[in-house]
């Protein structure tokens, strides 16, 4: 498995797997699939301090590692996993640890995450890897911390 940089070419996978409800339920904002529209201006919204990685494994693309806040602050850390068919395989969690090691390289010490509480899978996976709970962030979300 490796993160690779998302280019153009891949933007199209990611709007179909951002425009599937079983995958954008556990998103904060999105309720509903997105235009072409919404999803370029989602895309062209990231400014310098964010890295988007499209997560490779065994050839095949199937899923995306986001990096915010590298120049700044506390960098966040956010994933999903676009193959439903390998949810639940441990893929997602060595995908998270490849962001983390990313986030150290780049001289980074902690790294958060916002998760929705209703999203007991992620919020498992994060606790796997050490992260702590903070409190809350918006309404229905939580912060999560680890030291790398």
């Amino acid at each position: 498995m490796r993160l690779i940089f998302v280019t153009k070419n891949d933007w199209e996978l990611m709007m179909a797997w951002r425009s599937d409800p079983e995958i954008y339920q556990g998103f904060y904002s999105q309720r509903e699939p997105l235009t072409w529209e919404e999803h370029i201006a989602w895309i062209e919204s990231r400014n310098s301090d964010w890295r988007t990685f499209i997560i490779e494994y065994e050839g095949r693309r199937i899923g995306v590692v986001t990096l915010q806040n590298l120049d700044s602050w506390i960098p966040e850390i956010g994933y999903y996993m676009g193959e439903k068919s390998l949810w639940g395989e441990g893929i997602g969690k060595e995908a998270v640890k490849l962001g983390l090691e990313y986030i150290k390289l780049c001289g980074r010490d902690y790294a958060r995450t916002t998760i929705k509480d209703d999203n007991e899978r992620s919020i498992r996976l994060i606790k796997s890897l050490k992260f702590r709970l903070l409190g809350p962030a918006r309404e229905g979300e939580s912060w999560y911390q680890a030291k790398l």
